[in-house]
């Protein structure tokens, strides 16, 4: 079986861990509008600022075709993905800003690390894992981050307030859609501390 893993390295973990205790400024991105969608996704606190940013990889073709998937980047500050005066912008501007849950203490993350494995004749052909969101538990609050789709760049914001109402589209969902006699695709998902993920990466 093929074994693909498209997960955080530990420098982006790294990164988010700086975040546990901080208190959340404003949420922002370059391109970030009411939908609350982006290819950026930015996280200004009082500690420090952290951006997640999709992007688009076909990771060794290893569906024997030529394929895109999502793959997911963690950088503190504003990354230069961008034109340079777009950056300085976002950084001093409320412009494609959004205030919600501002002044809430961020008091654990976690990881979802979404598994898609397909079957042909009940026998498995390959099991893909990627991390699909990270989840901000708040003082007041949740935040999710999560990508819209596995095949796709774009990630999406969404607020709840509670865990129980807190709602992740499955980014998997696609890969189903072609199940057919003799093949199918199935899913699973785990949700992941971020102390656990750090002291596995031998931190």
């Amino acid at each position: 079986m093929i074994e693909i893993h498209n997960t955080l390295d530990v420098e982006s973990l790294r990164r988010l861990d700086g975040l546990q205790g901080a208190t959340l400024r404003r949420i922002f991105g370059i391109n970030l509008d009411l939908r609350l969608m982006s290819e950026d996704v930015s996280l200004e606190t009082d500690k420090a600022t952290v951006t997640l940013w999709g992007d688009i990889d076909g990771l060794g073709d290893w569906e024997g075709f030529d394929g895109q998937y999502s793959v997911l980047h963690i950088d503190e500050g504003v990354p230069h993905i961008y034109d340079a005066n777009d950056v300085r912008a976002a950084r001093t501007s409320d412009d494609n800003s959004f205030f919600v849950h501002a002044g809430d203490r961020i008091q654990n993350i976690s990881i979802v690390r979404e598994r898609m494995r397909k079957d042909v004749a009940g026998e498995p052909e390959w099991e893909y894992t990627t991390d699909s969101a990270v989840i901000f538990d708040l003082s007041g609050g949740v935040l999710a981050i999560s990508k819209t789709a596995l095949d796709a760049e774009m990630l999406t914001i969404t607020f709840a307030d509670s865990w129980e109402q807190l709602t992740i589209p499955p980014a998997g969902a696609f890969w189903c859609h072609w199940n057919e006699m003799g093949m199918e695709f199935v899913r699973s998902s785990e949700l992941i501390s971020l102390d656990d993920l750090i002291e596995g990466a031998g931190s």
